[in-house]
């Protein structure tokens, strides 16, 4: 696991209440005690912070897994270490 899905198991973890180890890539996301709108909204907006990203609309819908959650925020994590070495 990388540092930047350490952050996000971390955030999640955090936020949801449950310790970041229960989580894993398969697991839904609404499966977990804790995720109700509200604190998956807070998570989103952590990890917009945590990176310096932002997370579109659109895509927030298509997340259902921990996994998922993770590679798109790899993904635009990846794109905006991209863009700053330009």
């Amino acid at each position: 696991m990388n540092d930047v899905s350490r952050e996000v198991y971390r955030i999640i973890g955090e936020t949801l209440q449950v310790p970041p180890e229960e989580l894993r890539p398969d697991l839904p996301i609404r499966a977990i005690p804790n995720a109700e709108s509200i604190k998956v909204l807070t998570v989103i907006l952590k990890m917009e912070k945590q990176f310096a990203i932002e997370i579109p609309d659109e895509a927030t819908f298509g997340l259902a897994t921990v996994g998922q959650f993770d590679e798109l925020i790899q993904m635009l994590a990846a794109g905006r270490a991209a863009v700053l070495a330009r």
